[in-house]
Formats: C-alpha cells, sequence, structure tokens
C-alpha cells in the first residue's frame, strides 16, 4: 500500500513567517522611538503647579522667610545725608532762638542853631537855639537837656566822652516831653569864663573855636529798664563870604560879639 504523498512545502509560507518577523521589529522599534520621545518631552517640559484639592496631599512645611528690617525715615535721611549738610543741620539746631522785636520807643535827636556868638573880657559866649526832636514811635517823657560851652583842644575826644557820661548839669530848659514826630526849639545861652579857653596859635595868633556840647537824657518808653541819651557836639565859627570854611575867634581883637556863626557838627556822638 502506497503511503499518503507528503505535499511539498510551500516557499510562500515561509516569505509570510519572515514579513510578520519583519513588522514585529519594526512595531517594536516605534514604540521605543514614541517611548523616548515622551521622556524627552517631559525633560523639557518640567510639570506645571495645580492647585490640588482638599485633602489630596499633605501640606509642605517651608522654611520662614525672615522680614527685612525697616529703617526709619529719619535714620535713612541721616544715613544717606553727606557730612557736611549734617553737620550744618547740627548746627542749625543748636542756634539760639531769634529774638523777639524791638518795642516801639521814643528816640530823641538834637540840632544846634547858633544866633551869635564871642568873647569879651571875661567870658567867652553863644547864644544858640537847640532843636530836639522825637523820631520815634512813642511819647518821650521827662525830657532833660544839657548845653554846655567848651573850646576845641587835642584831646577833645577825651573830653566830651565825660562831659557826656555826666548826668547832673545845669539843665536848659525844665523837663518836658515830646509825642512822636514832634519837635521843641529851647533858647539858651552858654558861657565860658576866659581864663578857662583853650588858647590856639594860627600865624602867631592866638585862637579860640567853641565847641557846644548837648546832653539829653529821657525815658524812651513806658516801664522801660533804662534811659534814653542823645549826646551832640558842635563846634561854632565865623562864616565868611565865598568861603566854605569857618574862620576861629581872634583873641588879640577887640570885644564883640559876632552874628554871622554857623556850627558844624562833632563827629563824637551818643545815640542809645
Amino acid at each position: 500500500m502506497l503511503g499518503t504523498p507528503t505535499p511539498p512545502v510551500s516557499d510562500e509560507g515561509s516569505d509570510y513567517g519572515w514579513l510578520w518577523f519583519v513588522g514585529l521589529a519594526a512595531l517594536a522599534g516605534a514604540g521605543w522611538w514614541w517611548w523616548q520621545r515622551r521622556a524627552s518631552s517631559a525633560q523639557a517640559h518640567p510639570i506645571e503647579a495645580v492647585d490640588a484639592a482638599p485633602g489630596d496631599a499633605e501640606p509642605v512645611a517651608t522654611a520662614p522667610v525672615a522680614a527685612e528690617p525697616v529703617t526709619p525715615v529719619a535714620a535713612a535721611a541721616a544715613a544717606t545725608a553727606p557730612r557736611m549738610l549734617t553737620r550744618r543741620t547740627a548746627a542749625a539746631a543748636t542756634q539760639p532762638a531769634p529774638e523777639s522785636a524791638p518795642q516801639p520807643r521814643a528816640w530823641i535827636e538834637l540840632e544846634l542853631r547858633a544866633r551869635r556868638a564871642g568873647v569879651n573880657l571875661v567870658t567867652a559866649t553863644a547864644d544858640v537855639e537847640i532843636v530836639v526832636r522825637n523820631r520815634g514811635e512813642v511819647e518821650a517823657r521827662n525830657i532833660r537837656l544839657d548845653a554846655r560851652l567848651t573850646s576845641a583842644r587835642a584831646d577833645q575826644d577825651a573830653e566830651l566822652g565825660q562831659i557826656f557820661a555826666q548826668t547832673a548839669g545845669r539843665p536848659a530848659a525844665t523837663p518836658f516831653a515830646l509825642a512822636p514826630g514832634a519837635e521843641r526849639v529851647v533858647r539858651a545861652l552858654v558861657t565860658l569864663p576866659r581864663d578857662n579857653i583853650n588858647v590856639l596859635t594860627a600865624a602867631d595868633r592866638p585862637m579860640f573855636v567853641p565847641v557846644v556840647t548837648l546832653n539829653a537824657r529821657y525815658v524812651p518808653r513806658e516801664n522801660a529798664a533804662g534811659e534814653g541819651q542823645t549826646a551832640q557836639a558842635f563846634a561854632l565859627g565865623i562864616e565868611r563870604a565865598g568861603a566854605a570854611k569857618l574862620a576861629p575867634f581872634w583873641l588879640d581883637g577887640p570885644a564883640r560879639m559876632f552874628e554871622t556863626v554857623a556850627a558844624r557838627p562833632h563827629a563824637l556822638a551818643v545815640s542809645s
């Protein structure tokens, strides 16, 4: 009995098996490439934090952050200010407070108008008018006016200083008061013994230059702590036509009174 013939192995079946193997390998390679790409994308794009639902995760304790110290504004300004500015500011802070405004008071002015002057055998005499004026803002009270006659000398300032410092003297008028802006004219006749004249010499001739001193003391305002004082001296001379300077009184001439006389203020004066 003949055996059943075995069918020949077909080449087609072996070709299909090879194709399946290649397909599986391709799928495996594609899967590996896709997995690598996902991993690279995850590294390039970190996970974005989202709000978790309550109870999903335990809270993570964070380390406390120390607060920056707050610098006071004044301290910061002092720290950043230049040293020079800081010193000036400190000096300004230690300066005393400005004094209060001065209170209104009376101020006395004195003016001399010479009427006549001359020398005789006994005395030197000057007939003058004294203008007393209040240029202050309040009334001047208890004005006491002293007028004297002396003669020019080398140490004139020292003599005038002594006269101005004296408080007692023969008043030229009874004490009086002056309202602000008011003035009063006082007539006075002052004399000096001829023996007390300081004789000067010019061109070998003896001469005399009369000097009238005025000294006014008064109350400058109500409840004033001290008294006010105005003192002034005036040199007398004979006016000459066309001459700016005054002529002296010559002592070697006849005794007479000159009516063309004028007064020039001395540099030394007191106003307080």
